[in-house]
C-alpha cells in the first residue's frame, strides 16, 4: 500500500448502509486531493455488515481510496480505530501524516477533511482538532467540551441556572463560537489526530469499550504538550447514537448501559483518583434528586434515560459494582495500549 497524508478511519458496528455513506460523503475531496484513504473497520458485526460494505465500495467504485478491514471481535470504539491505525503501519511501515476518526453516522459536508488539515499544517503545536457537530436540521451540537470534576457533575446532575452561577459555571461543553476555539477535549464523533501525538503517547486505550476514550486521549495528548481544538469550517453532520441508543433521537428511550458506567469511572479514577471519584458519584447521586425536583416545580421536563439514578447507584456500588471490586479497579486505573 501507498503512504498517504489523511487516513479516514470509520468503526462500523451494524450500520454498513451508513458507514459506506460516511464514506462516500468524502469521496468528491477525497479524489480530488489523492493523498487520502479510507479505512472501514467492521468489528464483527456479526450481521452480514462486512459483506454489505464489501459489495458497496466494489458497487460505488471506491476500491481505489477505500478498504475494509474485518475484526473477528468487538473490542469497541477505540479498539476499531486502534485497528485501523494498525492496519495502515503493517502497510506502510508507520503512521499517516493525520488520522481522521469519523463516525459512520456522520455525513462530511464538502471541505469539511480540508478544513482540519489546513488548521493542523498551520498550527504545529495543535495535535488533535474536531470538527462541528450539527444534526441532521443544521442545530448545532456541542463538540468541545471541558473535562469532568466533582463540580461538574454536580451542576449536571441539577441542571439549574442559579446552581450552575453558584458552582462558577463547570459547564463542560461551553457555548460553541464561529471561530476555532481551543478545548480541552473534542467529540470522537470527527476527531483528526497528528502522527507525532500517535508516535508520542501511542494508540487509544483498549480498556475504554465505548464512551470517554476520546476523552482520555485528549487528556493524554495535552499531558504530551499538545493542544486540542475544534474548527467550525469543518462541518459533519452526526446522526448520533444510531448504535448505542446513548445520544441522539433515541436517548431518553433506553436506558444508560453499564459500559457507559465503566467508562466514566475508568477516565474518573485515571485523571482524579479514588476518593475524587467517590466524592464526584456522591455529588451526582445528591444533586439528581434535586434537579428532578426543581425541574418538576418549574414545570419543566428533563431528557434523561429511564431508571438513570438507579442504574448509576446500581453499577458502582450494587451486587458487584464497578466500584466494590479491586481487580476492576486496578485496570479501570490502568492506560494500556500506551
Amino acid at each position: 500500500m501507498k503512504p498517504v497524508s489523511v487516513l479516514v478511519v470509520i468503526v462500523n458496528y451494524r450500520t454498513p448502509v451508513m458507514a459506506v455513506d460516511a464514506a462516500g460523503a468524502l469521496a468528491a475531496e477525497v479524489m480530488a486531493r489523492g493523498d487520502v484513504h479510507v479505512a472501514i473497520v467492521d468489528n464483527q458485526s456479526g450481521d452480514g455488515s462486512a459483506e454489505t460494505i464489501a459489495a458497496a465500495i466494489a458497487a460505488r467504485g471506491y476500491d481505489s481510496w477505500c478498504s475494509l478491514i474485518s475484526e473477528d471481535r468487538n473490542g469497541g470504539f477505540a479498539a476499531g480505530n486502534n485497528a485501523g491505525l494498525r492496519w495502515y503501519h503493517e502497510r506502510t511501515g508507520g503512521y499517516p501524516e493525520y488520522a481522521w476518526l469519523l463516525n459512520p453516522d456522520t455525513i462530511a459536508e464538502a471541505g469539511a477533511l480540508g478544513a482540519l488539515v489546513d488548521f493542523l499544517e498551520i498550527n504545529p503545536t495543535v495535535g488533535i482538532v474536531g470538527s462541528r457537530c450539527l444534526e441532521r436540521d443544521g442545530t448545532v451540537w456541542p463538540s468541545a467540551f471541558r473535562f469532568m470534576d466533582v463540580r461538574s457533575e454536580l451542576d449536571g446532575a441539577i441542571n439549574f441556572g442559579p446552581v450552575t452561577r453558584l458552582l462558577g459555571n463547570p459547564v463542560i461543553a461551553p457555548r460553541p463560537t464561529d471561530e476555532p476555539m481551543q478545548a480541552q477535549w473534542v467529540s470522537g464523533t470527527s476527531m483528526m489526530v497528528r502522527r507525532l501525538v500517535i508516535e508520542r503517547i501511542g494508540l487509544m486505550d483498549e480498556g475504554y469499550f465505548l464512551y470517554f476514550e476520546e476523552t482520555d486521549y485528549c487528556a493524554r495528548a495535552r499531558d504530551a504538550g499538545f493542544d486540542i481544538w475544534t474548527v467550525p469550517a469543518s462541518r459533519v453532520v452526526h446522526i448520533g447514537g444510531q448504535a448505542t441508543g446513548v445520544t441522539g433521537e433515541a436517548r431518553a428511550v433506553k436506558r444508560r448501559p453499564r459500559y457507559w458506567f465503566a467508562s466514566r469511572a475508568r477516565f474518573f479514577l485515571h485523571a482524579h483518583g479514588l476518593a475524587c471519584t467517590h466524592l464526584a458519584n456522591l455529588m451526582w447521586l445528591l444533586g439528581y434528586p434535586l434537579g428532578r425536583l426543581i425541574a418538576w416545580a418549574r414545570g419543566r421536563t428533563r431528557d434523561d434515560p429511564p431508571r438513570l439514578w438507579l442504574d448509576f447507584l446500581h453499577a458502582y456500588y450494587g451486587h458487584g459494582g464497578i466500584m466494590y471490586r479491586p481487580t476492576d479497579r486496578a485496570r479501570t486505573m490502568g492506560v494500556g495500549n500506551g
